[in-house]
């Protein structure tokens, strides 16, 4: 620094050799512009003198490295936020959840941030959960344990000559449950033609990673106790459960349809949802470890009631847990001991999409189901593996797909959405790109070293110049998407 002696200068006395980073990108194959922002920001941190290198991963064993083993400097992705903000950063921020695989890929420790998650989860008032969750984004913003580098929009691309009306929902935006039940086919056409960049990695609805390639499927082949519409509210008309009652501060009663019924033709009973509820929490479900730990048990009362205990009290019940976990058949998983390594090749579900055929490798379909109670206006949905951007759009344009789910926001879209075959809606979104630290190595425990390379990132180039100016300056872990749980002062 200016101002110090020849000696001073010296003395080096109280700082520390930094080692090399290693900063995951993906391939540029996968997801062109964040392949190139991830580059741009590790070039920034070697102008600034920090040695950082890119080691570039196939998408599945990048995840892999970062969330399960925790075998990185930075990492950057889009994150997989849900319909509350907190239920994620809980898994994601808590230091209970650091030890490996268990959700705390930062490492970061804060008994602060913590009790306010914990008061949030427990909290029946919606206005003093609004302002615990405030709170919450304060700190973390001022520790920057993760940093948004953008705000993404949820897109939806379609080829308009084939199918309309597309509705987003809070957390899987134009993806949704809801968005499929209210999109309408035009010209005749019976199919929703999608495509993803690579395979799906299992059909197990509870031994899956939580990608959005899967959510995407299970969301429409699995009915949950209760669904958000677009409005954020919940909607008996497209929920399994048509009336629910909170009997005391942990209980929950819920009134079952009656006349649903599995795919495989079988009677879907109030046992089948007990059942689901006691055995996610009993065997410790991985992918649903935040709900299991609300559940003490579910019994069925009678034909159409259902009373689930909570272990403690949660006040957003529903959106935390009803809307989160898929109803299964007791029939078929009743004799599997351990459900997220269970092999299954023929999902069974309830909801309106139904498993027709799994080329794993090239592509996914799925059937209407006729009898749901919201059911779709197309006939089959399906996901071709197509790793090429430009082939997608060309794919696009000429009706051989007309929906793409992905959300590329990159120069083909850019060049290709004024094309008159194709229509575009953006909204903004619960999620963001998002850089993390691992705090288990060196100097990055330190609050305000995270600071200084948060502060490096150049996320308005990025923005600008990578992304055409589709999303926004990332600023703050809970998007404004959330309304009235998000707040604008936050430390920048």
């Amino acid at each position: 620094g200016g101002g110090g002696t020849e000696t001073d200068a010296g003395m080096d006395s109280g700082g520390e050799t930094l080692p090399t980073y290693t900063y995951v990108n993906n391939a540029q194959a996968y997801n062109p512009p964040r392949h190139d922002a991830i580059n741009l920001i590790a070039r920034q941190f070697n102008e600034l003198g920090l040695d950082t290198e890119v080691e570039v991963l196939e998408w599945g064993t990048l995840f892999n490295r970062v969330s399960v083993e925790y075998d990185f400097s930075f990492s950057t992705w889009h994150t997989f936020f849900t319909i509350d903000p907190v239920l994620e950063l809980n898994s994601t921020m808590n230091s209970e959840n650091v030890a490996q695989g268990e959700g705390n890929f930062a490492g970061y420790e804060n008994e602060e941030a913590d009790q306010l998650m914990a008061d949030y989860l427990g909290e029946p008032s919606e206005d003093a959960r609004i302002d615990q969750v405030h709170s919450l984004q304060q700190t973390l913003m001022e520790d920057v344990p993760q940093m948004p580098i953008t705000h993404m929009p949820q897109g939806a691309i379609w080829n308009n000559n084939q199918v309309g009306n597309w509705q987003a929902e809070l957390a899987l935006g134009f993806n949704s449950y809801w968005t499929m039940i209210n999109l309408e086919m035009k010209n005749g056409e019976t199919a929703l033609k999608c495509y993803w960049p690579e395979t799906l990695s299992t059909m197990n609805v509870l031994g899956h990673n939580d990608e959005n390639k899967h959510t995407y499927q299970f969301t429409v082949m699995y009915d949950t106790l209760v669904r958000l519409d677009n409005t954020g509210a919940l909607n008996p008309d497209v929920s399994l459960a048509t009336d629910w009652n909170r009997v005391d501060e942990t209980t929950m009663e819920y009134t079952i349809r009656t006349d649903h019924s599995w795919h495989d033709g079988e009677d879907l009973t109030t046992e089948d949802v007990a059942f689901t509820y006691n055995y996610i929490s009993d065997n410790e479900v991985p992918l649903y470890s935040v709900q299991a730990g609300f559940i003490e048990g579910a019994e069925a009362v009678d034909d159409s009631t259902v009373r689930i205990n909570m272990s403690e009290p949660l006040g957003p019940f529903n959106v935390l847990v009803g809307s989160q976990l898929p109803i299964i058949p007791q029939h078929k998983w009743e004799s599997r001991s351990n459900p997220s390594q269970a092999d299954v090749q023929e999902p069974v579900g309830s909801g309106p999409l139904q498993f027709d055929y799994w080329n794993q490798g090239t592509e996914f379909g799925m059937a209407r189901f006729d009898d749901h109670f919201a059911p779709v206006d197309f006939e089959e949905r399906f996901w071709r593996i197509i790793p090429e951007a430009s082939t997608v759009w060309e794919l696009l344009k000429n009706g051989e797909l007309n929906y793409e789910p992905f959300g590329r926001i990159d120069r083909s879209l850019n060049e290709n959405q004024d094309d008159p075959n194709i229509s575009t809606q953006f909204n903004p979104a619960t999620s963001f790109w998002h850089f993390t630290p691992n705090e288990r190595q060196q100097a990055l425990d330190d609050p305000e070293m995270r600071k200084a390379l948060v502060n490096t990132i150049p996320r308005t180039p990025i923005v600008d110049q990578i992304l055409f100016g589709f999303p926004q300056r990332g600023f703050n872990v809970v998007s404004p998407a959330f309304g009235p749980l998000h707040t604008e002062d936050v430390a920048e």
